[in-house]
């Protein structure tokens, strides 16, 4: 069984322009996304996208009398994970009703690729996981000890947040609400608090 976590980076099978990084999908026989970490929608909203749907109600199947009604031929509880998350296919749906899923995951994929275009030609940062289209992640270029959870800290405290991992920072590209001024302001404020560090 091949299956696939793109939890965050398969919203690219919603942009016209962006849907062949998702080429290789069509190899796997399952496939997850998770909607709520990239498409800011309501927690929860994931997918689970499988090649051989009726498999769903041979290894989902429980038996829960507590869980179900009498007349069981209703219960989507025997053909899903969860007990059944209908609700999910319809927030996505709606929100493609609200808000064009294209328009906005390709504005996710062009963010990201414009906040990597802005750490590859500032030489005080220097790119990590550059395959990743949804995360801008990058170190501090020092000589000096970067001492990154008490730099995330500190920030933190003016109410600038970015993510790090071990030793690299990781902005996230979902954010409607940061721009490229936005993502320039807090490389500025690393920087600072950075060098206030004794």
């Amino acid at each position: 069984w091949h299956h696939i976590d793109a939890c965050v980076s398969g919203v690219a099978l919603f942009s016209n322009k962006y849907r062949y990084l998702t080429s290789s999908f069509s190899h796997a026989n399952s496939l997850t996304i998770d909607c709520h970490k990239c498409l800011n929608l309501n927690q929860q909203c994931s997918l689970l996208l499988v090649k051989e749907g009726e498999l769903l109600g041979d290894v989902s199947r429980i038996t829960a009398p507590y869980l179900f009604h009498e007349d069981s031929e209703h219960d989507i509880a025997n053909r899903s994970f969860q007990c059944g998350r209908r609700a999910d296919g319809f927030k996505l749906w709606f929100c493609d009703q609200l808000d064009d899923l294209d328009a906005q995951v390709t504005l996710i994929y062009d963010r990201n690729a414009r906040f990597k275009s802005i750490i590859a030609h500032d030489p005080r940062f220097s790119s990590v996981l550059d395959y990743s289209l949804t995360h801008t992640c990058f170190k501090l270029v020092t000589d000096k000890e970067v001492r990154i959870h008490e730099i995330t800290a500190a920030l933190r405290m003016e109410g600038v947040f970015i993510e790090y991992h071990s030793d690299y920072f990781r902005a996230v590209a979902v954010n409607d609400n940061i721009n490229e001024d936005g993502f320039k302001f807090i490389l500025e404020r690393i920087i600072a608090v950075h060098k206030q560090q004794k």
